[in-house]
């Protein structure tokens, strides 16, 4: 029990100080949160790829990070109308990818490799520039701050109500402490916050609790796979960069569900 407690105390000093960087790297200005955005990217891809070693895979990392930054860039020069040019672009890079694959010595892992590759550079690449995405809409850097409050809140109270009240267990094959209590907890303090945010958001009562549900869910569901991920791969968490929390996946997993939501809910209402 102590333990947990210890660790929950580096979560909250990681949040104390990491709340108030984070704010000031998305008042900062577009380029320089689509650099941060990059880097994590490359982090977390890092993390994706020694867990696929860790499984005997050795995917391209020089290629995982040229698809990956491809999804990132396109994303933030949508901003001038790159137009019909980034799906050319993709196109010949990935049947260049598949033309690599002939002069390797070894063609035995050849399908699992690019299926990392392909998937990893989604995975990173195309989730996280929804980031961007959200950012570039109007009052973009509100709807952003709204979007990472309630995704942390559900991460928050899961972890606050499952340590301390959970008892049932969700799917103990892929994440043996995950409770039904501690899912039910992450649930109300994203609603919770939904409606604390309601002056940025400017919703209606039904739409301030279906987004804060519906980003609840998904972000749950997010880290579940990403808990599937570490499963497969026999590795407690993707890394150590970050204390109390592990890797980039274990920080982002559930962001990485939402963004695209959250971005898509708000598209269709302003």
């Amino acid at each position: 029990m102590e333990g947990k407690y210890n660790n929950f105390l580096k979560r909250i000093i990681t949040t104390i100080i990491g709340i108030p960087l984070i704010v000031l790297i998305i008042f900062w200005g577009e380029f320089p949160f689509f650099i941060i955005i990059m880097i994590l990217a490359f982090l977390g891809l890092n993390e994706l790829y020694n867990m696929a070693h860790k499984q005997g895979y050795k995917p391209s990392y020089i290629l995982g990070s040229i698809l990956t930054a491809y999804f990132i860039f396109t994303t933030f020069y949508d901003i001038y109308n790159l137009k019909y040019y980034k799906y050319a672009i993709v196109t010949f890079f990935i049947i260049l990818c598949f033309i690599i694959q002939l002069f390797k010595k070894d063609f035995s892992k050849v399908l699992p490799d690019l299926s990392i590759l392909i998937f990893g550079s989604i995975y990173l690449g195309y989730l996280l520039s929804f980031l961007l995405k959200v950012k570039f809409l109007p009052n973009g850097n509100y709807y952003l701050l709204c979007l990472l409050f309630i995704t942390w809140a559900n991460d928050v109270g899961a972890y606050i109500i499952g340590i301390n009240f959970g008892k049932n267990r969700i799917y103990p094959k892929i994440s043996p402490k995950k409770s039904l209590e501690g899912s039910v907890g992450g649930i109300l303090f994203s609603i919770i916050i939904t409606f604390a945010l309601r002056s940025w958001l400017n919703l209606s009562f039904n739409k301030l609790i279906s987004l804060g549900l519906i980003l609840s869910i998904v972000g749950q569901l997010g880290d579940l796979f990403e808990s599937v991920l570490k499963r497969g791969s026999g590795v407690k968490d993707s890394g150590k960069l970050i204390p109390g929390q592990g890797g980039i996946l274990d920080c982002f997993d559930s962001l990485l569900f939402t963004a695209p939501i959250f971005y898509y809910y708000i598209k269709l209402l302003i």
